[in-house]
């Protein structure tokens, strides 16, 4: 497959179009109705779940435990497949072009489908069109984190390398478009400085080389984050959030340290190919809304500091929108095709 995503240092033509094309996404995420599939016996044969992102990042936090519960409800197996590169597109690509019939699924998250038409030019495959939302599954606060072979032990060290001119910061992310580069150039313009962007295919890659000191600084989310803070390779600075989260009691927000606008959060949720039978859809949904009930999943979620959401497909799409209207408030500032 020849992605024409290849191209990413080319400026977008307009970010305003991306940005509208964004905002109205939710819009064409309507659940198209079609003829049944025998629904009544649905599913029949093992689910694919693509993830967009290689294995070990902050999808897979939810994505395994949804898949191995999704298995006792439904009786039949969920097999992922971690399908990485160009900030998740490829992954979802994959999704948009398979068979509409629900046994396909894509573990979406804002990458994909709200920020996509604002960092990529040209794509493969259309979020407004080519897929359609199941369910939302999870939110999660970004949380900046600073290798412990780097000399930043408080984002006032960070604050005193940009004041004394070192703009190069170098800062780690799991993508170009992905919600830590997303909250990389967010800091950086309310900073009012440059910070140098180092992308990765994936959370596992950047994790390692932040752990490794090549990298001094990265956004990312305390369950990807979690093993690598308990081992002492790399500290929270601060969380992009209103309020400090409660499992880093510790650490303050952007919000005390004099950024409040400094808030990012990634979203996932659950979405099929256009077409896919409306029926079809209700019983995957009907079926991950008993996951996301369950005990066990609810705990495993708020030991990843992962916030469960559920809802409809409505709410789903409302989400959405407000996402999509939120970063592209950023790109008409921000060139974010353009960023390293």
């Amino acid at each position: 497959m020849k992605l024409a995503y290849t191209h990413l240092r080319r400026r977008l033509a307009t970010v305003s179009t991306a940005a509208a094309a964004a905002v109205t996404v939710i819009g064409a995420l309507m659940v198209t109705p079609a003829p049944s599939l025998a629904a009544g016996t649905f599913p029949d044969r093992p689910i694919t779940m693509i993830t967009p992102y290689p294995a070990g990042g902050s999808l897979d936090a939810v994505g395994r435990p949804l898949a191995q519960m999704f298995e006792k409800a439904s009786g039949q197996s969920m097999i992922i497949e971690n399908v990485g590169g160009a900030g998740g597109l490829i992954g979802a690509n994959k999704v948009a072009k398979a068979p509409a019939d629900g046994n396909t699924l894509l573990l979406a998250s804002n990458g994909q489908v709200t920020i996509a038409p604002l960092v990529y030019k040209d794509m493969t495959y259309n979020p407004q069109t080519d897929l359609v939302p199941i369910v939302h599954l999870v939110d999660q606060t970004a949380v900046l984190y600073a290798s412990a072979k780097s000399p930043y032990k408080t984002f006032a060290d960070v604050v005193k390398a940009v004041k004394e001119g070192h703009e190069s910061l170098q800062f780690a992310s799991t993508g170009t478009g992905s919600i830590s580069h997303l909250a990389l150039e967010l800091l950086a313009q309310k900073m009012d400085t440059h910070f140098t962007h180092v992308p990765y295919r994936g959370a596992a890659p950047a994790l390692q080389d932040l752990a490794g000191g090549q990298v001094p600084l990265m956004f990312t989310f305390v369950g990807s984050a979690k093993p690598l803070t308990q081992s002492g390779m790399v500290r929270p600075l601060a969380v992009a959030a209103k309020q400090r989260l409660a499992s880093l009691p510790d650490v303050p927000t952007f919000a005390e340290l004099g950024y409040p606008d400094v808030q990012a959060s990634v979203w996932i949720g659950l979405m099929a190919p256009k077409g896919t039978p409306a029926d079809r859809v209700q019983k995957l949904a009907s079926l991950v809304d008993g996951v996301l009930a369950n005990a066990d999943f609810k705990k495993l979620m708020a030991d990843n500091n992962m916030e469960i959401k559920g809802g409809s497909v409505a709410s789903f799409q409302a989400m959405m929108a407000a996402d999509a209207e939120r970063w592209a408030a950023l790109a008409k500032t921000v060139n974010l095709a353009s960023s390293k």
